[in-house]
């Protein structure tokens, strides 16, 4: 009887891709390892080998309108969102504006380009800030809420309302704080 050793090599099956029914080869890229189509760039079928960076928290009662599988709660890389359980099948996720990101009546004005809007964004940690529409133009960006209230001390246009009511400049070599009255 013939031992195997641990780190020897096992003959393998060559996987074929489904679109064009070549051989598959093993890739790495900057998400990690994953298997590509020998024929690319004729055929550009890739098949990651991880699983997908989500964690599903909880299942949901209601169903996917576009498949009928239930849909579930995740955590994912830019924090929990709402989508289908039969991912990668189906790629339903609930696009739900937040409290805290509902659009202002006045856009307030990017004041580094001057011709952008500043918009709410979310990070990656799922926490709102606000930067310019022209990114990656314009790279100008808060993490909170601006608004059209000119500082005191050195006049910037915009600052922000602080937890304990104060307000604060926005400008970064400011940082005033004052009171409206």
């Amino acid at each position: 009887m013939h031992k195997r050793s641990l780190f020897e090599t096992q003959p393998r099956q060559a996987e074929l891709c489904p679109k064009c029914g070549a051989a598959l080869q093993l890739k790495q890229g900057k998400k990690g390892l994953f298997l590509g189509c020998t024929a690319y760039p004729a055929c550009d079928y890739l098949k990651p080998l991880q699983q997908s960076e989500s964690k599903i928290l909880k299942v949901l009662p209601q169903a996917c309108p576009q498949c009928g599988n239930p849909l579930v709660l995740r955590q994912g890389h830019y924090g929990m969102f709402i989508g289908c359980s039969h991912f990668p099948e189906c790629h339903y996720i609930v696009h739900e504006q937040a409290e805290n990101e509902a659009p202002s009546a006045e856009s307030v004005p990017c004041p580094s380009c001057g011709s952008g809007q500043l918009v709410a964004r979310r990070g990656r940690q799922g926490k709102v800030f606000y930067a310019c529409d022209r990114f990656p133009q314009c790279r100008f960006n808060l993490p909170h809420k601006p608004e059209r209230c000119a500082c005191p001390k050195c006049g910037y246009s915009l600052s922000f309302q602080r937890q304990d009511g104060d307000y604060q400049c926005c400008n970064k070599a400011c940082r005033h704080q004052f009171h409206l009255e």
